[in-house]
């Protein structure tokens, strides 16, 4: 009886500790709301792009969602990476894009000469993609600070 009750409660303690990871697995599954970032200025090879956006996943500035016509970039800042993601996989939802970062492509599209500097009112990213031979200049206001304020 009493190996009973300890396989019952070995297998209760299992079942308690993989519930968790079973949620997680399931939100990973789910596409994620990427929201339009305002103001932001985009330049390829030096000449203003006419039909595009650029999105954030919640409040994290990195990574961006580039969207260019029906072209989606997605671009990792930190570990200098762009991705070419599928039109199909992105779904406009109002001014928003739903997209799940768990359909990232395994291969990243080859860039050089990143920049990524502070440039006062606006975070400046630069990089070229090199099999196209694109520059893209991506200029992104700072959260405006209204700590300072005094009324």
């Amino acid at each position: 009886m009493k190996k009973r009750l300890r396989a019952s409660a070995r297998l209760s303690a299992i079942v308690l500790a993989l519930v968790p990871v079973a949620a997680l697995a399931c939100a990973a599954e789910k596409p994620v709301a990427w929201k339009p970032i305002d103001q932001a200025l985009l330049r390829v090879d030096d000449q203003p792009v006419k039909n595009w956006n650029v999105y954030q996943e919640g409040k994290k500035s990195d990574p961006l969602l580039l969207a260019m016509g029906n072209r989606f970039l997605l671009v990792e800042i930190r570990d200098h990476k762009i991705f070419e993601l599928a039109p199909a996989k992105v779904e406009h939802k109002g001014p928003d894009l739903m997209w799940d970062p768990a359909e990232r492509p395994a291969e990243a599209l080859a860039s050089a000469d990143w920049v990524i500097r502070d440039v006062g009112l606006a975070y400046r990213v630069a990089f070229r993609l090199e099999e196209e031979k694109h520059a893209f200049d991506l200029q992104l206001p700072h959260p405006m600070d209204l700590r300072y304020i005094v009324r």
